[in-house]
Parts: structure tokens; sequence; C-alpha cells
């Protein structure tokens, strides 16, 4: 490469790397995935390598500490991290008391405040601060533990007495509203909100960007703990400031709903005295002993909640509406909106799911309206402020991407054109996404400029690409190229559930995927199956058979698939080797908690002995095996008098040993 043509290409490099950079760090609104950011920075550190006198002291390359071009460490939790359910009014909270109320004698409740921040999981191990990571799905997160060390309010070493091998304590990252306020001034496109910049900062790749913001880390509750005993909520309150943490607002006791609900209106009335955002209160049972008791749902603690604050509201007006087309041809209505702040966040559109709601609404062009962040995330339309446009909207009747006529059904229209681009272009985004065989550094603009260049036109052809032919797009070098072919080789091998998944089968997701995934031991078995097949797996229904018969009776498809399997795509199958036919054509559920076992280690032993683990009872179901804390299952299961088991009673059935 020439001298002239480097320059070029590094002032190009360096000025989209500062755009993407903006839009990662502090607008917490990447456009593009960590893959495609680390090709960008790798092609701009080449060329300076080439051409050191390029060079400059302001490149994105010239951070402190080198972090820039490498991504996160990946963090498995040592206990997950739930999120809670949402409590949204009065009648929700007697609902959530009476349950408590119904395993748990005279509960005691602790209040306390939710900041709207960035949560995350510190690791103390012998006192000393070990790590830090983000939530992450819960299970995993990213490494962000220098940056985690700058921050003044969290103790590097655990003070005082009483102090656990092992500790994680999680809580929440808050950017001041007054500091956030201060930061703005003059740079009023640097954050959209504190919870934004409070993310972003924590997220920097320089863990002196992290420094520099004022960020304040507010301890809210316990992950693992070894070789400790704590009774509950409140004395872990106290061994927080104990050991060094700083805690912002009130941590109140209650035993009646109607102090809680007194405390709650009071709170909300004064939110805006605070110099911290909050979007709600957390109730807990403060018996630690009491909410081991109840346990987790998949999803949520069953001993505490968010007693949310009502979501902002603000008023604009429709401009226009546009259409977006779905992996599986759907179109979904977006309302245009004269942009709106709502809570510090610049509003411009809002999704409506169908077209239905848009005549339910009775909403148009030029119409002013309401539009609410329900629980200050997700802009939509709460209604019609004032009428302005006469007219009843009218659906498209063709699609705007390939002029195909579009095909009602229920409430929602859709594409049926297998060669829309649109949607084709979705489907590839999905099928290299985490849900599918997560291919890094395959971002939606390079899928755009591979779909252009005509080197995809099925999904399948992204498995056939050549390093030569991504390296002549513009934009992109060979060693770009090389990187990308290298990531899709790797992605090749893909599990059973996941490559389901990846197809985009109307109604079909990841669950759905699993379900499939557990009854079909391989691709022909499924690709084969009639209608039958599916609608007599549990959880599935007639329309997702229906969807599924149809999806695979299609030679487009079967030819696409095959074409994946003939590029190297190889399906792992996880079924497990059965070791006797003891439970061969029996459908069991389970609920409840057990000691000895993990519910994966039951779900196992059925699988082993030729059994069906089901989610869900129905008729056809043939034993339910009951643990501690059991659910509403049991009482189903009486009614349609299907057998129950106690995990003693089950393994007797198939003769477990250990």
């Amino acid at each position: 490469m020439e001298y002239k043509t480097a320059k070029e290409k590094i002032s190009e490099l360096t000025k989209k790397i500062n755009y993407h950079n903006k839009r990662y760090y502090l607008h917490d609104k990447p456009e593009i995935s960590d893959g495609e950011f680390d090709i960008l920075i790798k092609e701009l550190i080449k060329l300076e390598e080439d051409f050191p006198k390029l060079k400059k002291s302001t490149s994105p390359s010239q951070k402190v500490g080198g972090f820039i071009s490498k991504s996160f460490k990946k963090h498995m939790h040592g206990n997950k991290m739930y999120s809670l359910d949402n409590i949204n009014n009065f009648d929700d909270l007697n609902e959530f008391i009476k349950r408590i109320k119904k395993a748990i004698t005279d509960p005691e409740f602790i209040i306390e405040p939710k900041f709207d921040g960035a949560s995350i999981s510190i690791t103390y191990k012998n006192g000393e601060l070990d790590s830090a990571a983000t939530r992450g799905d819960g299970e995993i997160g990213e490494e962000i533990t220098e940056n985690v060390k700058t921050i003044k309010s969290v103790p590097l070493k655990l003070m005082g007495k009483n102090i656990p091998d092992l500790i994680e304590i999680r809580g929440e990252v808050i950017f001041p509203v007054s500091k956030f306020n201060k930061l703005n001034i003059g740079n009023s496109k640097a954050f959209s909100n504190p919870r934004n910049a409070a993310a972003g900062s924590l997220r920097q790749l320089d863990s002196k960007t992290t420094a520099s913001r004022p960020l304040i880390f507010i301890p809210w509750g316990l992950g693992m703990i070894k070789n400790f005993d704590i009774a509950s909520e409140k004395e872990f309150i106290s061994l927080l400031e104990n050991w060094g943490f700083n805690l912002l607002g009130d941590f109140n006791l209650f035993n009646e709903i109607n102090d809680i609900y007194k405390h709650y209106e009071y709170i909300l009335s004064s939110r805006n005295k605070f110099d911290y955002e909050m979007d709600g209160l957390v109730i807990k049972l403060n018996s630690i002993e009491s909410q081991l008791k109840l346990g987790f749902t998949s999803k949520f603690p069953r001993w505490a909640a968010a007693l949310k604050f009502p979501s902002t509201v603000a008023e604009t007006t429709i401009k226009d509406f546009t259409f977006q087309i779905g992996r599986t041809g759907i179109i979904t209505p977006v309302a245009e909106l004269k942009e709106v702040n709502i809570s510090g966040v610049n509003v411009k559109r809002a999704t409506l799911h169908n077209f239905d709601q848009i005549n339910k609404l009775n909403v148009n062009i030029n119409d002013i309206v309401l539009i609410e962040r329900a629980g200050d995330v997700i802009p939509k339309i709460k209604k019609v402020s004032k009428k302005i446009n006469k007219k009843r909207f009218k659906a498209p009747t063709t699609c705007h991407c390939c002029q195909s006529k579009l095909i009602s059904e229920g409430s929602y229209l859709y594409c049926k054109d297998n060669s829309c681009k649109e949607q084709l272009l979705e489907q590839i985004s999905y099928m290299v996404s985490k849900k599918g065989f997560n291919i890094n550094g395959l971002g939606k603009n390079i899928i755009l400029n591979l779909y252009n260049n005509n080197l995809i036109n099925l999904t399948s052809d992204i498995f056939n690409l050549r390093a030569e032919q991504i390296a002549a797009l513009e934009g992109l070098g060979l060693k770009s190229a090389n990187n990308i072919i290298n990531e899709i080789k790797l992605k090749k091998n893909i599990k059973f559930n996941n490559f389901i998944n990846s197809l985009s089968i109307k109604l079909v997701g990841e669950t759905t995927a699993k379900i499939i995934s557990e009854n079909f031991k391989a691709l022909e078995d499924l690709t084969s199956a009639s209608f039958d097949d599916f609608n007599n797996i549990d959880g599935m229904g007639p329309e997702i058979s229906e969807n599924l018969k149809k999806f695979f009776e299609e030679k487009r498809n079967l030819s696409n698939i095959k074409l994946m399997q003939k590029y190297g795509v190889n399906i792992i199958y996880e079924n497990f080797e059965s070791i006797s036919n003891i439970l061969f054509g029996k459908k069991i559920a389970i609920t409840g908690n057990f000691q000895k076992f993990k519910r994966e280690e039951i779900e196992k032993i059925i699988a082993l002995n030729s059994g069906m683990y089901i989610k869900s009872i129905s008729k056809n179901t043939s034993y339910l095996i009951t643990g501690e804390n059991s659910g509403s299952k049991i009482e189903k299961a009486r009614k349609l008098n299907i057998e129950i088991l106690n995990i003693n009673q089950f393994l007797e059935i198939v003769n477990y040993k250990e």
C-alpha cells in the first residue's frame, strides 16, 4: 500500500472508530458488534505499524493500558444474578404478600431503594477484592475488575470483623444526577441519561476513563458466600456499612401492607429531590431462612419483587408510519415521532405491535399522542391526546421492499416472498447472532455489503464465502477478511437446538427450538416429521406444528439446509444414550426443589432411562416428581389423576445407584 493511500485509510478508520466509540461508550447504543469493532482496531494498528510516521498521539489505538484492542473476558457468576418480578399497583402488592403468607408465618419485609443504574457483582476472597463483572445474562457477565477498582466507594479490602472466606456482593453503579448534568453542560449529546452514563463508563476499555467519571457503587444483595452465616437482610446491611460500603436511601422494616404502601407513596412523591435516579423500591423478606425456603423461579426470587414507579409520559406528534420486515416476514408498524425527551431519553420512534393496535388506538399521521416509556425503557403510544387526522389508518397492501402482496393472518401482515431482501438480511443477522451460530464480526453493515455485491442470496451462502471475496469489499482488507472467514470456520459446529432456532421458522424461538431438539434424535427425523409428530409434543400446539410442517415441506428450505451441511456445518446432538427402557413412553414433569439433586440432574436421569421430561402438566403426563416448596402443578396433577412421586419413589422406579 502506498503512503498516500495508507494516510487516507488511517484517517477513515480513525473517524469510524471514534464514531463507534462514542456510540458504544457515551451513548451506550452500539451500532456494530464487538467483533466488528475489533476488526477496525486491528486494521488501524497494522497500518500504523507499517507506516509509523502516520501514527498520532491522538489515535484511538493509543489509549493508555492497551485494553482497547481486546474484548472483555467472560466471568461466570458463583450464583445466578436474578431479575425481579414487577409490582405495579396496590393489588399486585397485596397478591405478592398473600402468596408469601401462605408459606411464611408473620413475614417481615424490608423496603429499600431500587436504583436506575448498571448492576454488577464484586467477588471478595478473604476480604480482598478478587474480581468484578457486569450482570450479563445473569449467569455469565463481562469482567470489569480494573474499572470497578477505580470507583472510590468500592473498598478494595473489607474492614472490620466477621468477614467471609468468599462473598459475592451485588449492587448498582450509579451516576449522580447533579454530576451528570454538570458533565453535559456544553456537550448535551455526550450521554442520554445517567443510567447510560453509568453503563458506558463501566464498560470503558481504558480504566483511566472510568476513573475520571463520578461513579458510585451501592450494594443491594448477596450472591455466593462460603463459611459465613447471616440471619437477615437487616444484619447484612449493618455488615456492609462495617465493611466499608456506602448506602443510600432508607432501609425500613414493615409488617403491614398499608405501611408499605404509604412509604412507597412518600418516596414516589419526593423522588425528584434525590441526587440519583430511582425507578422504584425493592421489597424483600427480611429473614434469610425464609428466603431460602421460598427459593427462585427460573427468572425471579419468590421472596422479593420490584415496586415499580409509574412510567413517565410525554406528548408528541406522529410524523409518519414506517414498516419493518422481520426474519419470518412479519410486518411491524413503527410510528415516526416528533422528537420528545422522556426521563432524559430522546424518543423519535414507537413500535406498534400489530395493525389491530393502530386501529384500537385510532391513531394516524399528524395526531397528537401520549408516549409512555414502560418501565422507563420501551417507548409506546399510550393513547391519542388530540385527534387531528380524521381519516382512518390504512394498512399497506404490498411489501415496501419487494412489492409482493402482503398476506393477512389475524392481527398481522406477512410478506411471503422468500427472496425479499430485508427479510433475508434479518434472517442472516439472526442466524449469525448469539442465538444461532454466534459468528462474531458479521454485523448488519457487512452483511448488507455482502448482499449488495451478490455474495449472499441464501443464509447458507455465509458458509461458502472466501476471504478474497470479502477483501474486495469497500472498507475491508485481506486481514479483516481472513479474521471473518476464520470465525465462520470456527463456528460451523452448532448444537441442534441452536441450529433449529437459526432457521427463522415462524413462531419457533429459543424455547420451542429446545423442545424440538429434545424430541428428535437427528435432523433427518425432524425434516420428515408429520403434523401429528409435532402436535403430540407438549408445549407445541397446532399453529406451531403447522408452521414446522410447512417449513420442512418447502424445497427451498430443505435445499438451503443441505447446502449448509455441504459447506461444513456440523450439528451436535446432545441426546443421552439410554441405560434402560424403564421410562420408555413416559412423560414426566418436575416441581419444587431437591436437596441432593439439581433439576438438570433429574432431567438427565429421566433421559438416561428413555423417558421424556416435559415442562407443563397435561392429560398425557405420566408422572409428576415433587420436591420441597412444590408449586401449582400438584393441584393440576391431582385433578387430572396423574401419579405423583416424591424423589425417592422416582429413584426406586429407575433403580438409581449413586
